[in-house]
């Protein structure tokens, strides 16, 4: 089932083409990983589906509906779609409040949350740290409460930039666990850019590689092949 599709989509700053994307489909409860050189678009075009910025020209259809990028509308549409920076921050107060933040902003009742925090740490492997200071964990600790914390809220789609980039070997190999894990269990579709290309190929079911702005057909190692409508994506093997 398509959970996106984009079509013409353009993004300029200054004159300047950043995106230019005649066609892209995503398929939901997929992973799909974001490949391509520094300024190659992937973050503008992650932005994008996160619904964080608007293209210059294009459409984008979420859950076969036409996208209005209009404030009221992407307010709406962002409680269904979360990004991971590549940099997380984390408010200076426990674990615990961290995640709960973003469901008190859901009104879900304090039962619930309790519960739901308590699924989400675990699942990353953080439970005994859910009253520790947030501000004084590790890179590869902070990366895995704030997957927790996305993830609690239930998204239809985890967007990550460089999930992996700023942590140790060991975080790297939980991480790309705990990726796999909440797309099986929980069949959130998710999106990470990545310049790793044998962890694409261990967590990416498909690949979308960019390069200025483009989707390439002819990228070494690339999973394109053209298509009358566009780039079309073959699953990594």
């Amino acid at each position: 089932m398509s959970l996106y599709r984009l079509s013409q989509l353009t993004k300029t700053y200054r004159n300047r083409t950043v995106l230019d994307i005649p066609f892209l489909e995503i398929e939901q409860g997929r992973i799909y990983a974001l490949m391509g050189p520094n300024g190659a678009g992937k973050t503008t075009l992650l932005n994008i589906l996160g619904f964080l910025g608007a293209p210059s020209s294009g459409s984008v259809h979420f859950r076969s509906h036409p996208v209005q990028f209009t404030e009221p509308t992407l307010q709406a549409l962002r409680k269904e779609v979360v990004m991971v920076d590549q940099h997380p921050i984390l408010f200076t107060t426990t674990v615990f409040k961290n995640l709960e933040f973003g469901l008190k902003i859901r009104q879900i009742i304090k039962s619930d949350r309790e519960r739901m925090i308590t699924e989400s740490l675990e699942m990353v492997g953080m439970q005994d740290f859910a009253q520790a200071p947030a501000h004084r964990l590790s890179g590869g600790e902070t990366q895995r409460v704030a997957l927790a914390r996305a993830f609690s809220v239930a998204p239809k789609v985890l967007l990550c930039d460089e999930p992996t980039a700023n942590v140790d070997e060991e975080n790297q190999a939980i991480i790309i666990r705990i990726l796999r894990h909440i797309n099986e269990q929980k069949k959130i579709t998710i999106l990470f850019t990545t310049h790793d290309r044998p962890q694409a190929a261990t967590l990416a079911q498909q690949t979308v590689f960019l390069n200025r702005g483009k989707i390439t057909t002819n990228a070494p190692e690339s999973n394109f092949y053209p298509s009358p409508i566009g780039a079309k994506l073959l699953p990594n093997l």
